[in-house]
């Protein structure tokens, strides 16, 4: 099985503050209304990673990631994790839990602008991965670089 590669929204591909080569983007559906800032490479790059890993929303936006976001990054419908509660837990993130039951022993990276080491932790296989991405910046070639090459160098079988 290829891995996966688990996508939060707000803050890895939209940043919490503006960024140069960033595009606004306004989203409306019925009475609500966005703003969103992407990178335009941003969606050449995850269509470049879906050679190597399946792509899965991992972000509150849930369903409206495939039908508001997912159009404006060029990409197709992807699987969703939906999140029945968000409730806080004691240590990481309320997705944590989710996220380990929605994979299971398959391999992964999360990228995600709310973890840190206590869900790093949660999964301590070597292919799976927790990626914290800075939600100020958001994604940069750095990750993507990193996120390439992190299967490749953890010898994962499905890249032998």
């Amino acid at each position: 099985m290829r891995p996966l590669l688990l996508l939060d929204f707000d803050g890895p591909l939209n940043p919490h503050s503006e960024q140069p080569g960033y595009v606004r983007h306004e989203i409306t559906e019925g009475a609500k209304s966005w703003v969103v800032h992407l990178n335009p490479h941003h969606g050449e790059e995850l269509r470049a990673l879906a050679a190597t890993f399946d792509l899965v929303w991992a972000s509150s936006w849930e369903h409206g990631a495939n039908r508001l976001l997912s159009p404006l990054l060029g990409l197709p419908q992807l699987p969703t994790i939906l999140w029945p509660d968000r409730t806080p837990v004691p240590r990481g993130s309320w997705k944590t839990p989710y996220v380990a039951e929605w994979v299971g022993d398959r391999s992964f990276v999360w990228v995600d602008d709310g973890v840190g080491d206590a869900d790093i932790a949660y999964f301590p296989g070597a292919h799976q991965i927790v990626w914290p991405v800075d939600g100020r910046t958001g994604l940069t070639p750095d990750d993507f670089e990193a996120i390439r090459k992190s299967f490749a160098d953890k010898g994962d079988p499905a890249h032998s």
